[in-house]
């Protein structure tokens, strides 16, 4: 311990200063008190340390064990609303071609905006949501023409060239419908949150051109109002085209002008 006094170092137990040579006896109890909460509170110190390092390790296991719940809820989240376009696509195909026997114009505008709700409500993932709408837009399609030929006892694979390509432009405008969904989300998130708006991949894309176009002695404040001009204007151009494009191959050949546009 160190006196009090002169503050040099001395024995714990000595009632007077061998350097300056004071009385320590009527301080020795206060003393005392001082080493033993001294002692208290290092011991305190160990223990909630030792309880924070416990908590620390309980945290990171706990991921590690719920993981593939949450994983099989992530894939059932993608997987069961792409099963239900899948089945409204095919619904709507028996119903208007089968049943009601309506032009077919009426079916592709359906296959349209069918689409649109669900990529609106799916994944946020770009990756995730190409991968849905592929695989949505292959499946019905194909569904829609086994369906036909179970009806009208055709063929049920496309016959000749320009079947397969208008087979095609039909996936397409599926697939195009559910992306326009989703760029529609990232446009509305992109308004309600600034983290979901910096975190986009068009966010990426306008702080790129903004830099690559940034005037000389430009504020990081201006730099980035001008990403975010520069990303809604990007996002709207997206959905415009593919909106454009969705309406194009999917109902483009029964609308001469829409057509002409087209090519």
């Amino acid at each position: 311990m160190n006196c009090p006094f002169c503050d040099e170092e001395i024995k714990d137990r000595a009632l007077v200063c061998k350097h300056c040579g004071r009385d320590l006896t009527v301080l020795r109890p206060v003393l005392d008190r001082l080493m033993t909460i001294e002692g208290r509170l290092a011991a305190m110190e160990t223990a909630l340390q030792t309880l924070s390092e416990h908590v620390d390790d309980v945290r990171s296991k706990a991921p590690a064990a719920t993981a593939p719940a949450h994983h099989w809820k992530s894939v059932l989240a993608v997987v069961v609303p792409a099963i239900l376009l899948t089945a409204a696509l095919l619904a709507a195909h028996w119903l208007i071609i089968g049943i009601l026997d309506l032009n077919t114009w009426i079916l592709r505008l359906v296959s349209i905006l069918l689409p649109l709700p669900f990529g609106f409500l799916g994944s946020r993932r770009l990756p995730t949501t190409i991968g849905v709408a592929l695989v949505v837009a292959i499946v019905s399609v194909w569904g829609m023409l086994a369906i036909t030929g179970t009806i009208d006892h055709v063929p049920i694979l496309p016959q000749g060239a320009h079947d397969w390509i208008e087979t095609g432009e039909y996936m397409i405008s599926i697939a195009l419908a559910y992306g326009t969904g989703h760029l529609l989300k990232g446009l509305w998130r992109s308004r309600m949150s600034a983290e979901d708006r910096e975190a986009s991949l068009v966010f990426e894309i306008a702080t790129a051109l903004a830099k690559s176009s940034a005037p000389k002695n430009e504020t990081k404040v201006h730099a980035k109002q001008r990403a975010e001009n520069i990303a809604t204007w990007l996002n709207y151009l997206a959905l415009m085209v593919t909106a454009a494009c969705s309406i194009a191959t999917g109902i483009g050949k029964f609308f001469p002008g829409i057509t002409k546009l087209w090519q």
